[in-house]
């Protein structure tokens, strides 16, 4: 699991090297439940450098800070990162092949403060639609937990949001069946 604290740590030296993201995955669920523990992962939607065409800035910083440095299911850099005596996996996504964040997501992304750090990050909403997109068995799995989490109060969900972020895709009639099964919409 990922600390808020070892989150900061490692999101600070991202950011004071010019690294631009949005927070785009679990990390967002936990942030919103209150959670100490952010996740396994980071989860991070590359606005620069890109994690395509300067894959060696990811290479100099895991080298810089003598991280570990291998790559997503996508072939994007993932960084193993030290914070403390914690390792703080970080993967770093961009719109390639079947990956797909639309712009309309990260313009309206919203600052969160994590352990002292200002970052952005995908409203829930928007990351809703994202794990309905992708469709994988852990993504439905993690779809029905967020529903069980919005039926006990503990999240809330905007359905109006929701169906706005739906509209983003093309395939927006996949999405909403598969959000009605899992009983989000």
């Amino acid at each position: 699991m990922v600390s808020r604290r070892a989150f900061a740590e490692v999101v600070r030296v991202l950011l004071d090297r010019d690294f631009r993201f949005v927070v785009i995955g679990g990390t967002i669920v936990e942030y919103m439940l209150g959670s100490e523990d952010l996740g396994d992962d980071v989860d991070l939607f590359v606005e620069s450098p890109s994690a395509v065409f300067e894959e060696h800035r990811y290479r100099s910083l895991a080298e810089e800070m003598d991280w570990a440095l291998g790559y997503t299911w996508l072939g994007t850099p993932r960084i193993v990162a030290r914070a403390g005596d914690e390792e703080v996996p970080v993967e770093f996504y961009e719109n390639i092949h079947d990956f797909y964040v639309p712009q309309a997501f990260i313009e309206r992304s919203i600052r969160a403060d994590i352990g002292g750090v200002r970052v952005r990050m995908l409203q829930l909403e928007d990351h809703v639609a994202l794990k309905a997109s992708a469709g994988r068995g852990s993504d439905v799995e993690r779809l029905k937990e967020i529903a069980r989490l919005v039926r006990k109060g503990k999240l809330v969900l905007d359905k109006r949001k929701l169906l706005d972020a739906i509209s983003e895709f093309e395939d927006r009639d996949v999405i909403a069946r598969r959000l009605r099964e899992v009983a989000i919409l």
